[in-house]
């Protein structure tokens, strides 16, 4: 039995930055030894941000971090994460991507967005922070008025579009500018990650679903083929509720809602589910919210066995590896239990349920261990 205290600890990305440095100690071996100390870091960071931001957002930063270090927050917001990456003296995007993935936990930074693909580009070509914010600013009317929700909805197609761009166009802070005051291009950015929305909801008729009532029934497409229907509210529990053909095991809307205190960027309530699937707030999907999907959908009949979504849960070794290649195709960090308390309690589930029953079959240890995944939940909740 798992000690269901241990997953309610909320994850200090304070421990990833130190990680990073102490991974990254050829970058930083000229003004942080071997053994650097946290107290060392922590002035490390200051003296850089000092360096690079104005005076009064060098203050805000400062704050941000000493707080972290000190455990009296865990999170940065976005503004913060941004002027981190200049903290650190990042010299490239790709620098980025890999603190915000594997050492933070975090989302990659996405390129749809207009205010995001400005920070790729800046850190791809090293530009000050001072010339990003000043590039920002132009076009922060623009920032503003992004829409929600892309006219395309191919999976995919932006990232590729805009990486694209960035590396093989993008030499300059001219080349930039001149991409950037392009009406076609600039129209084309939205609020949404699209990738993570339409890999989310992959089994549904997307086009029923933008101005449909929380009530009305929307088409699903169900075991890759199999037509149903299904409310806004049934998904919801499916989901949220780790709802099992009987409803009655679903968690209730009560325990999904504690649940959010203890993993507030996983579990929602369901009047924001319902503006998430409608678009009408922006998509900025967690792992936890992906695996929690993604259970569910891993295909484990042997006939099924070429497709990218099946796995053998019986394989620790292949499960673990076929659930970070999905999460990795949408942008979102492989699963880390050292840093984040609801992987850690998504693999220990994993680990006590294959232990308890060694000899079952692919399809019934996924339902077992949704079973026993739902059932700690609800343990966690009332906790």
């Amino acid at each position: 039995m798992l000690n269901i205290q241990d997953y309610c600890l909320a994850h200090n990305i304070w421990n990833g930055i130190l990680k990073y440095v102490q991974d990254q100690k050829k970058q930083y071996h000229n003004v942080l030894t071997d053994s650097f100390t946290e107290d060392e870091l922590l002035k490390e960071l200051k003296k850089n941000a000092r360096k690079v931001l104005p005076a009064k957002e060098y203050d805000t930063f400062r704050k941000a971090v000493t707080a972290l270090k000190k455990g009296k927050t865990y999170s940065l917001k976005k503004e913060n994460l941004y002027r981190l990456c200049y903290a650190l003296e990042l010299k490239s995007d790709t620098q980025a991507q890999n603190l915000f993935l594997n050492y933070l936990h975090l989302n990659e930074l996405s390129a749809r967005s207009l205010e995001e693909f400005i920070i790729i580009a800046a850190l791809k070509l090293q530009l000050t922070w001072e010339e990003m914010c000043q590039i920002r600013e132009t076009f922060q009317s623009q920032i503003r008025s992004q829409p929600i929700s892309p006219e395309d909805l191919e999976e995919g197609k932006t990232a590729e579009v805009y990486q694209q761009v960035i590396n093989e166009q993008l030499h300059s802070k001219e080349d930039l500018l001149t991409f950037l005051e392009h009406p076609e291009n600039i129209s084309f950015f939205t609020k949404t990650r699209n990738t993570q929305y339409l890999g989310l909801f992959d089994d549904l008729e997307l086009e029923v679903i933008y101005n449909a009532s929380n009530d009305q029934m929307i088409k699903l497409i169900t075991n890759y083929g199999n037509s149903e229907k299904e409310t806004i509210q049934e998904y919801y529990f499916s989901l949220f509720g780790l709802q099992s053909d009987n409803s009655d095991d679903s968690l209730s809307e009560n325990e999904i809602s504690l649940l959010g205190d203890k993993f507030e960027d996983i579990f929602m309530s369901y009047d924001n589910f319902c503006a998430l699937v409608q678009r009408k707030r922006p998509v900025d999907i967690s792992s936890g919210i992906f695996m929690l999907n993604l259970l569910k959908k891993l295909l484990t009949d042997d006939a099924d066995a070429d497709h990218d979504f099946y796995v053998n849960f019986m394989d620790p070794e292949e499960f673990i590896e076929i659930c970070n290649d999905i999460l990795i195709y949408f942008g979102l960090p492989v699963l880390n239990p050292e840093c984040d308390s609801f992987d850690h309690l998504l693999l220990d589930v994993y680990h006590e349920t294959l232990n308890e029953n060694p000899t079952a079959s692919n399809s019934n240890f996924q339902q077992l261990y949704i079973t026993n995944l739902r059932n700690y939940l609800r343990k966690i909740a009332t906790t």
